[in-house]
């Protein structure tokens, strides 16, 4: 569906650009302008200049995608049959297109959107291009998805029996059927649940000859489309929607009014402060949940009660390591805590220092530094205290620190966050003879089964190792389609049951009892030029 359209898209901007030197005539001028349009989602504007476009007299290896993206429009504005004239006429001036997958898939499209299920099936059978089969699945989840009526799945399965997704939205039916119980909404009903994904995905710079700036976005996505096949065969069917979405809460207000956006079940992101109010305006007003999966800010959690934290906030990651301070065995009840200049820093060491003090520790020293040795030295303690804290995201300050302390012979524990550290530079002999703990939201432990099954089937996939956003992206949509394939609507049940988090995941894993903050912080040490989990 838009995968695959904005698919074409960048198959388009890859030609173009391949192309340009060549061919430098008006005709790509105008499309190059079209192709905007289209872009900014004025539709019917694209279409009449696509539609101009295919009836300009010139020769260009644009034309056909001018076609192409007239057929796109006229789908947009759901004339469907304008849509499938086009694409014939396509088909029939060009018959040796390279691009009539595409011309297919749009077809089965527009035949799911007609409730047409028996063509739209056997077009998309007919695709066998495998870059294809990840969006084919999603777009036949979707619509077979929407079907209510068991006489259609009944006679779709007699004619496609290998079709597995009909087969389990059939028996979601049947057990719908045979239930007495009174649903509170239609999303239990429905039997599938549309995630809208909103990142900064930054569709221009997927293009292979920019360098792209928001990867980790891209690899949050790819995370989660592989979660979204392991729930498949759990039989939670989830369908993933792309939007990018940066700081422009205009664009957002326009996003969230727009029809067909109102499918949505979860919303993930957006990252930013002006779009993420707008988006959970919204999920309030829809009673849906919304999850953050970058954010350590705990002030949005504010605004909605379910509204959700992917990692732990900065608060929640003082208190954790709080509590993991308690298990250890230093000696005395006396801190020193320190800070970087970081909002999060500050807002970390002041809920250290007051759960510390809660606790009956002592704070002889509360301190803001420089990440540099000969500040942080002036400022240590005099007397050992039973550990110091440190919270900074500043990747020189641990360093720094280990210096401060070598040069005073100060030996007492040091607790910091993973970012006060550049790993790749450490060596056993660095932290030699030290106790160094690491807050550690980010943390891989790629030692475990499940990670690396994970690597590799990732690395098969996309040809690339993954990184932590795309572990973070997998564990996710993984969780989430849980919670709410197994509870539906009442999404506050799902996260205050025990039940729900005795599933393995490849990072650290959830909790969210009576919480919207994720409980879960694996705190690391260095060992053998790594870091691995403390105990």
């Amino acid at each position: 569906m838009l995968k695959r359209i904005i698919f074409s898209l960048i198959l388009l901007i890859v030609f173009y650009r391949v192309d340009a030197q060549r061919n430098t005539s008006n005709y790509e001028i105008a499309y190059k302008k079209a192709l905007q349009i289209y872009k900014s989602a004025d539709f019917e504007k694209a279409q009449k200049e696509f539609e101009a476009l295919c009836n300009n007299r010139v020769d260009s290896p644009l034309i056909p995608y001018s076609f192409y993206f007239n057929a796109l429009s006229f789908t947009k504005l759901q004339k469907y049959f304008e849509a499938k004239t086009t694409l014939r006429n396509l088909l029939a001036l060009y018959p040796n297109w390279s691009q009539k997958e595409e011309i297919n898939y749009l077809f089965a499209n527009i035949a799911f959107e007609e409730k047409n299920y028996v063509d739209a099936l056997n077009i998309a059978q007919s695709i066998d291009s495998e870059p294809f089969q990840d969006d084919l699945t999603e777009m036949k989840s979707f619509y077979i998805g929407q079907i209510v009526s068991l006489k259609i799945l009944q006679d779709l399965r007699k004619k496609f029996p290998d079709e597995s997704i009909l087969f389990e939205k059939k028996n979601k039916v049947v057990l719908n059927s045979q239930s007495n119980s009174s649903l509170p909404n239609d999303r239990q009903l429905k039997g599938y649940y549309n995630f809208g994904i909103l990142l900064p995905l930054d569709i221009e710079s997927l293009d292979p000859e920019k360098p792209r700036k928001n990867q980790y976005a891209l690899d949050i996505y790819q995370g989660m489309k592989m979660a979204k096949s392991t729930l498949l065969k759990e039989g939670i069917t989830v369908n993933l929607f792309t939007y990018d979405v940066t700081n422009n809460p205009d664009e957002m207000m326009e996003l969230v009014n727009n029809r067909s956006f109102n499918k949505m079940d979860l919303l993930v992101g957006p990252l930013f402060t002006e779009t993420n109010k707008v988006a959970t305006a919204y999920c309030e007003t829809n009673q849906i949940p919304i999850v953050n999966p970058m954010s350590n800010n705990r002030k949005i959690l504010d605004e909605y009660n379910l509204s959700f934290l992917a990692q732990p906030s900065a608060e929640m990651q003082a208190i954790k390591a709080v509590d993991f301070v308690r298990k250890q065995a230093f000696t005395g009840r006396n801190t020193a805590i320190y800070y970087t200049d970081s909002p999060n820093d500050s807002t970390m060491a002041a809920t250290y220092r007051q759960q510390m003090e809660k606790i009956g520790y002592e704070v002889v020293k509360f301190e803001k530094i420089l990440a540099f040795s000969d500040d942080i030295g002036s400022k240590l303690p005099v007397n050992k205290v039973s550990h110091i804290f440190m919270s900074t995201s500043d990747k020189k300050a641990g360093l720094s620190m280990i210096t401060a302390l070598n040069k005073k012979d100060y030996m007492s524990p040091l607790i910091t966050t993973a970012e006060a550290f550049n790993s790749s530079n450490l060596s056993n002999g660095t932290l030699s003879g030290r106790e160094v703990y690491c807050i550690d939201p980010e943390f891989v432990d790629l030692e475990k089964p499940e990670a690396d099954s994970f690597r590799k089937d990732y690395f098969s996939k996309y040809g690339i190792i993954p990184s932590y956003y795309s572990f973070h992206g997998y564990d996710l949509a993984l969780f989430w389609g849980r919670i709410l394939g197994r509870n539906g609507s009442n999404i506050r049940k799902g996260l205050d049951s025990r039940d729900s988090y005795k599933d393995i995941y490849n990072l650290s894993g959830f909790n969210y009892i009576k919480s919207q903050d994720n409980q879960v912080l694996p705190v690391t040490t260095f060992q053998n030029y790594k870091f691995v989990l403390a105990k």
